[in-house]
């Protein structure tokens, strides 16, 4: 047994270097991913077959998830097209595999909260909310949380969770006082632009980021 578990973990430690160089590779050209090959649909059957590591094989599939939206998100773009969620019909169930076999993957969570709100926001509330549950102390599940919900339109709702993350361990300052602006004034341009300023500021996920500092180019010339 043990030694076939060692197997295992080289077998997916190769896997992982490979991927990763992919990922590193697909900076510079579009990664050739065939869709019915990105992920099992059953989380189940991966704990089993990770025999134990399923810390590991949740990095492989989160590896495989950014491949999968990077390969979509060029596309759309060198095309000219408009950026739709809505047609990566694989991106919600990859990121619930990753979440399921490790509950703890926070970036993870963020990013599917930050993307699926352009095609379900009560999902990606959902999906933030089960994040936060599993991860009570990460105060970053708690600004994307409010985000999501400032974005749906429910400005209390979203102070009020920006002011719970102000009271988890490690939370910078201006967690509180952006509930009380939200609160103040709601969906005006000055507090869009706080809202995407600091989302911009907090996130270390380059997808994110760039559609933050578009809106915020957008915001400018209004």
């Amino acid at each position: 047994m043990k030694t076939l578990r060692w197997a295992l973990l080289l077998v997916v430690s190769f896997s992982l270097s490979v991927t990763a160089q992919n990922w590193l590779d697909a900076q510079n050209r579009l990664p050739l991913i065939p869709e019915d090959t990105l992920y099992v649909r059953s989380s189940e059957i991966l704990k089993r077959a990770s025999l134990g590591f399923t810390g590991l094989m949740a990095d492989a599939y989160w590896i495989n998830t950014t491949l999968y939206f990077g390969e979509k998100f060029q596309q759309q773009r060198l095309t000219g097209e408009r950026f739709d969620v809505r047609s990566l019909e694989l991106l919600k169930p990859m990121l619930e595999l990753v979440t399921e076999l490790d509950p703890r993957h926070v970036a993870a969570y963020r990013f599917g909260g930050f993307f699926l709100q352009y095609d379900n926001p009560a999902e990606a509330i959902n999906f933030i909310q089960r994040g936060i549950r599993n991860n009570p102390n990460e105060w970053r599940l708690y600004q994307d949380l409010g985000f999501t919900l400032w974005r749906a339109g429910r400005f209390r709702d979203a102070a009020g969770a920006y002011l719970r993350g102000s009271q988890t361990p490690g939370a910078p300052a201006w967690l509180k006082p952006m509930a009380a602006t939200l609160l103040a004034k709601g969906g005006d341009v000055e507090t869009a632009r706080q809202m995407f300023q600091r989302l911009y500021e907090e996130s270390d996920d380059g997808f994110v980021r760039q559609v933050c500092e578009e809106q915020l180019l957008l915001l400018q010339q209004q």
